[in-house]
């Protein structure tokens, strides 16, 4: 047993240990023991909400940790905002949702605790339209919303202690990182390997139910999801996936093509049109996954693509191409395919940024930060004008100016990693050394590395010289990371 849990604690998500100790807390975890809430059965709250969003918070900070994460901002908002116009079509719609992206090629999503929900690149470049990737969307929002996780804890309490870790290693690390899920299953004896499989299975039922309805309620076509299904089980042999059926953590989707869409089936039939947003964020990722080498073959199929199709297929592919040019060093060409599309679209916001990137690659900073002050006017409340402008700034020497913008985003958004790094790199350049190690620190923290953000934190407290408000603030947050990195089970 001991070695079956140094594995997870290995793995990606080392919350799942956390979530098997709320489910035993008198199992021979006891030199481990933490003070656990109640679990109640079903008609109670399984786990209190703040240790929910305790969990989630470890749970984010262990994804930053083990795998890539996109932090391109443009896709960030993309996804953001497809997801909230799903979450507030499901049960429910006054929940706060977290989507990311993961820079992973393979086909995959999943929900983890307090609503965050990661999508990996590679499935958003597998859908085929809008309604497909918000299939996916609508599958994990439900099974948040269905309190999945919740409900496998408390079945979890039920079982053996392997068996329960091995079923909540399917519900989290299997999806996330293949293979790991079901090393986790094989280890458990035959019989319980059954009986944690029917649990999974039924909450993949669940969320396919729920998701069907909350796909047509959002104003997408629900029989997009049995259409995906079809497409996952034509890539899975691409992947080499032979763990038969009864094993996966999202079983096969041959077993559920039938159940969606008989279920899409009861709603009348409507074109659903992809946005162009759609359009140009898997064009984005598309570019983003390509190596050096095999540029030129792409740039190629790219111009092929760009003479063909109704104008919006023509507009993304050339958008496309003007990304690899810019990927290419080819900057003169790119600005020959920005501009049209740019005067000829001003209402999208992804050929002006491009426009702006484009010169500033080109070493023409002054014009990238012209059009940059352009798009923060034409959109104001974009968060990706924002922080690229910020970026810009920093580069072109004015921090002062680009403190404006981090300190705006940190105070209408949720505080993400590249925020906190840019702020100290910002602050490094205004001669405040003091909130550059704090906010370092705060990058640290973010990404899972507590102990290193702790020596930053120390270095603060140095260049604070003996300021006693400072040198208070610096010395309590020391004290708070060191708890965090001494307490139990990431908590």
């Amino acid at each position: 047993m001991r070695c079956f849990f140094t594995v997870l604690l290995s793995s990606t998500f080392t919350v799942i240990t956390f979530a098997s100790a709320l489910a035993w807390p008198n199992a021979s975890l006891a030199n481990n023991r933490i003070k656990l809430p109640d679990i109640g059965n079903s008609s109670n709250i399984i786990i209190s909400a703040a240790v929910e969003k305790k969990l989630g918070k470890a749970f984010l900070r262990s994804i930053r940790r083990s795998v890539p994460l996109n932090y391109d901002q443009e896709i960030n908002d993309y996804v953001k905002q497809l997801g909230d116009r799903l979450a507030k079509s499901s049960e429910q719609a006054d929940r706060k949702f977290t989507f990311f992206v993961v820079q992973d090629n393979r086909i995959n999503a999943f929900a983890g605790p307090d609503a965050h929900i990661g999508i990996n690149s590679g499935l958003i470049l597998a859908t085929e339209s809008e309604s497909e990737l918000a299939s996916v969307f609508a599958h994990e929002i439900a099974h948040v919303t269905q309190q999945h996780l919740q409900r496998a804890i408390e079945t979890a309490s039920q079982m053996s202690l392997p068996s329960a870790a091995a079923t909540l290693a399917a519900l989290l690390l299997g999806v996330a990182v293949p293979g790991i899920g079901t090393a986790a299953i094989l280890a458990v004896q035959a019989g319980q390997v059954q009986q944690q499989i029917n649990f999974t299975r039924s909450h993949e039922a669940e969320a396919d139910r729920v998701g069907v309805h909350n796909l047509a309620d959002a104003g997408f076509d629900p029989r997009s999801m049995p259409i995906f299904f079809g497409r996952l089980q034509t890539a899975s042999r691409y992947y080499g996936q032979r763990v038969p059926e009864i094993l996966k953590t999202h079983p096969a989707p041959i077993s559920r093509i039938s159940d969606t869409s008989a279920r899409a089936e009861k709603y009348p039939y409507k074109q659903v049109a992809d946005s162009q947003n759609f359009r140009l964020i898997r064009m984005k990722l598309r570019i983003s996954k390509q190596r050096q080498t095999s540029l030129q073959e792409l740039i190629g199929s790219l111009e092929n693509e760009a003479s063909q199709g109704t104008q919006e297929l023509k507009d993304a592919a050339n958008y496309g191409l003007a990304l690899a040019l810019m990927k290419d060093r080819q900057f003169t060409r790119a600005r020959s395919l920005l501009l049209p599309l740019n005067q000829q679209n001003l209402h999208q916001l992804h050929y002006l940024t491009a426009r702006a990137l484009n010169e500033y690659r080109d070493d023409k900073t002054q014009l990238a930060l012209a059009l940059f002050q352009q798009a923060k006017q034409l959109f104001p409340q974009s968060r990706s004008v924002n922080l690229l402008y910020a970026k810009v700034l920093l580069h072109a020497g004015k921090p002062t100016q680009a403190l404006q913008y981090l300190n705006d985003d940190l105070r209408l958004h949720p505080a993400e990693p590249n925020v906190y790094d840019l702020l100290s790199v910002a602050y490094g350049q205004t001669n405040d050394p003091v909130r550059g190690f704090q906010y370092r620190a705060e990058y640290l923290h973010s990404i899972g590395s507590t102990k290193d953000a702790i020596i930053q934190l120390e270095q603060a407290l140095r260049a604070a010289n003996n300021n006693f408000y400072l040198s208070s603030q610096i010395e309590n947050r020391i004290n708070q990371l060191t708890a965090a990195l001494n307490a139990p089970a990431l908590l």
